[in-house]
This record gives structure tokens, sequence and C-alpha cells, in this order.
């Protein structure tokens, strides 16, 4: 951190700290008769010579700077700034996240994002799997034990989700069947004989786990528990979710039977959040049904950090405390997976750690907004130039360290008659010389067709008859002109005769 002073220059942080004490020494030469002056040491820090400075001004200095330094180094603190000693890493400030204002949410929301661990920390996590993925491409960024086939509890009911989103419209209304619960399942306070739509079942079924509700879409959806569980089982080979095998659309313990992988679990929920339903109703803390009902949200992690926006947790004996979860901040969007955590702590801290991880790694970088002007091309035969806007947004996310390089293609010149609409260009991105977006830029207006060349005939033919009629007329008053002149002559040569 660079930055000027009277006397030297501020090199780093530690330097930095000194210029409180410079700031208010001058406050204070200007009131007394004595030149205080601030000059550099040999190691470039800020030397003041406090003994040209009396005792009063003296006493006024340490009481202004305790006063302004108590501020500075909360702030400095609450910004995750680490000791101010000489060598410290260069600081980056992030963009605060959407959400993130002073005093909008616990601190503990604002600083989980910061701390983040290093891919060798992640490596001893406790549980059994992990892994993170890039929703966008579906990039993992960290994986362990991501392909070892696991129980995975009420994550199973991602896919009675899926199945049931496949197979149901939205509109349907779905009876709640009775269901035989064992002790220390988890239900939804629905009473058998309940109709409710297909959003309320599904809200019913992921936010509180009920899985009463997910035995109910079973019978509802597939006829029979039976036969609702072949058409998981057939979802998952569509999906290509080789490692995934059900026996239960509730997840309840079948040993050896009902497992999954945490690379399958991310990769369904990929699929799961490109719906807007699915993405509302798993970033949803609580809930309130059509029957007035309110189910509430199992993930303690969803509402108590912003950025985290789902989706499912799940807990049995064999299976442990399992998590599939997602994080939306600044465009980056994430998805990790954590299987068999000894604990529910343990496994919302795996979570956390995972996802900081990944936002520490990625930005999002706007390439275009639709409907902006990029460039202006000449069109042929006319003066006005043809507007060449974005037909959509774009908004590329990529590693903090790659640098991303754009280019116009537009053509010379238009050629019309052109509808709106139309492509005439893009705007190509390249990262790190590989081409990975191509933005279409179509014309604003209608472009006009070229002056049409009969009128300019006409034009041409117009302007020479009317240089012709100009000559006729000039030679016509010529003649005129001679004639008078011939008269006048000779009249008056006739007068000399006489």
């Amino acid at each position: 951190m660079a930055g000027a002073a009277a006397h030297g220059t501020i090199e780093t942080l530690e330097h930095a700290a000194e210029l409180t004490p410079l700031l208010l020494v001058r406050r204070a030469a200007a009131c007394t008769p004595r030149c205080v002056r601030a000059s550099t040491d040999a190691d470039g820090r800020l030397a003041v010579p406090w003994a040209a400075v009396g005792s009063l001004t003296r006493l006024m200095v340490a009481r202004r700077a305790i006063r302004w330094a108590a501020p500075v180094a909360t702030a400095l603190w609450l910004a995750g700034f680490g000791a101010l000693g000489a060598g410290a890493a260069p600081l980056r400030v992030a963009a605060a996240p959407p959400g993130l204002r002073a005093g909008a949410v616990p601190l503990r929301a604002a600083r989980a994002v910061r701390a983040v661990d290093t891919p060798a920390q992640l490596a001893v996590l406790p549980a059994t799997a992990l892994l993170l993925m890039a929703q966008g491409s579906g990039t993992v960024v960290f994986a362990r034990n991501a392909n070892e086939e696991l129980p995975i509890a009420s994550t199973t009911k991602l896919m009675t989700t899926y199945v049931t989103l496949t197979h149901e419209p939205l509109g349907a209304q779905l009876v709640e069947q009775p269901y035989a619960a064992g002790i220390g399942e988890s239900l939804a306070p629905l009473p058998a004989g309940a109709r409710l739509s297909v959003p309320d079942m599904l809200r019913a079924m992921l936010l509180p786990s009920g899985n009463n509700v997910a035995y109910s879409l079973s019978i509802d959806v597939g006829g029979s528990e039976s036969n609702f569980v072949a058409m998981m089982n057939s979802a998952a080979a569509k999906l290509h979710l080789g490692r995934t095998h059900y026996t239960t659309p509730i997840g309840l313990d079948t040993p050896g039977d009902n497992y999954s992988t945490a690379d399958d679990l991310a990769r369904l929920t990929r699929v799961l959040m490109r719906r807007p339903l699915v993405r509302q109703i798993v970033d949803e803390p609580r809930a309130r049904l059509a029957d007035g009902v309110v189910v509430a949200n199992r993930n303690d992690l969803v509402g108590a950090y912003p950025w985290v926006v789902g989706v499912k947790t799940g807990s049995t004996d064999d299976a442990g405390e399992c998590m599939v979860a997602a994080a939306a901040l600044n465009g980056v969007r994430l998805i990790a997976v954590v299987l068999g955590a000894p604990s529910d702590p343990v496994r919302d801290a795996d979570t956390l750690a995972l996802l900081r991880y990944g936002l520490s790694l990625y930005r999002s970088a706007h390439v275009a907004l639709a409907g902006h002007v990029y460039a202006r091309v000449p069109v042929e035969g006319r003066s006005r130039r043809a507007k060449l806007i974005a037909g959509r947004s774009s908004t590329l996310v990529l590693a903090r360290t790659v640098a991303l390089h754009a280019a116009l293609a537009v053509p010379r010149r238009l050629v019309g008659p052109i509808a709106a609409g139309t492509v005439e260009g893009s705007i190509e991105v390249a990262e790190n010389g590989r081409r990975v977006e191509s933005v279409p830029l179509v014309t604003a207006a209608a472009v006009p067709a070229p002056a049409p060349a009969p009128a300019l005939a006409h034009r041409s033919l117009w302007l020479g008859w009317l240089l012709l009629s100009g000559g006729g007329l000039t030679a016509t008053l010529l003649g005129c002109s001679l004639r008078v002149m011939h008269r006048r002559g000779t009249g008056a040569a006739v007068g000399m005769q006489r």
C-alpha cells in the first residue's frame, strides 16, 4: 500500500498507521510558535521531532490519537485484516455480498466468506466424502472420496422431487396419504387426506424433510411406492448417475441398496437448480402452506448466511449427517456435498469450509448487457450509421487468476435493407487464448436500402435541364443586348452625319 506524504512515502500498512499522529502534529504546529517538521529515517519510516512540540500539544495529540485509533483498529479487525506488521500480504478488498450491509445480518455471516481454508485443510475435514462443484459449468473444484457409494439419508428426496416435477403439472392437487411413521422419523404436520398443490407438497417434503409427504408423493405420482422407486432408478440412468441406486423415496436405511455418491448428488442438484421453483423452495427458511400449516427448513445455514441458498439435509444411523448445499454470491454459484459427517455442527462447518473456499477462487465478469449499443457501422448509400446492440446479457464465472480478452467482430459497412434484430456482428471473449463466449450483436432498428439509382438519374437530368435553361436564357439576353447596342450605334452614326 503506497501513499505520498509531505516528507516521505508511506510504503506499507505499518507506515500508514503513522499518518494519524503526523496529521495531528501538523494541526498542532499551526497553534504553536515552533516549527514542527516531519521527515523519514534511514528505513523510510516517518520520524516526528516530538521534542519540538509543547507538552500541551503532546497531550492533545495523545488524546486525539487514542480517540481516532480505537475506531480505526476496530474497523481493521472487523474487515478481517491480520497483524499490521511489515511484510504483510497485500490487501484485497472484496465487494460486499448482497444483503451484507452493516447491521443487516449477523457478524458471523459477514465474516464467513472471508475465512478460507486451504485445499490441505479441506482434505482433513471429518466427513467421509466431500465435493465442491461450480454449478454453471459442472467443474469439480475439490473432491475427496466423491465417487464412493454411500448411504445418503434424506438427500434421497432430491430424486423424489425430480421425478415428481417430471411427471406432475405444477397445478395438480395431490392428496396426503396415511403413513405409519417409525420412532424418530421427521414428519411434516399434514393430516391424511389433505389436498395440496405440487409446490406445497414439495415444500412440506423438502423443508422439514417430511417422510410422510415423500411417501404420499410416491403413491400419488407412481401409483405405488415400488413403481415410484422404479421411476427414480430410471431417472438416475437417464441422468447418467451411474453410481446411484434407490430402494425408497424417503431415504431410510436399507443396507446396501439405497446409495449414491457425492459426485452423483451434485450433478442431480445441478439439474434441479435449473428450475426456478426448486431454487425458490430450498432457499426458504420457513414457508406457510395453502392450508395455513407452517413448515421450517431443517437446513440451519439457510437464513443464517444470505449466500447459502439451499438445498437438502439428511440424517440416519448408517448415513451419518449429510448435506447438499448451494451458494450464490455476486454471480458465482456453487454446489457442495458432505456425506457421513459425525454431527450436525461438523456437517455445517464442513459445508461452509467448502463453499468459502470456492467463493474465494471465483469471480463473475459482466461481458455484455442486452440492448446496450456496442458499435455504430456505416450504411451503404446513407449518411446515418446503424447501431448494433447486444442481443442478450452475458456474465461469466471464472477463476480470479484468469484474464479475459474481448473483441468486437463487426462488418466495415452494412448494405440494406436489413430488418431490426438481425445478427450483424458479435462480441468475442477469450480466456487465456481460448474462446469462451460469443455474444451476438443485432441491429437496433431496420437498416434502409441505398437510395435507388433512378432517383439519382432523374436528379441529374433535372440539374442538366436547369443548366441548359440557364445557358439558353444567357444567350437570349446576350442577343438582345447586341441588338440594342447595334441600334444605338446606328443612331449615333446618323447623328454625326447630320
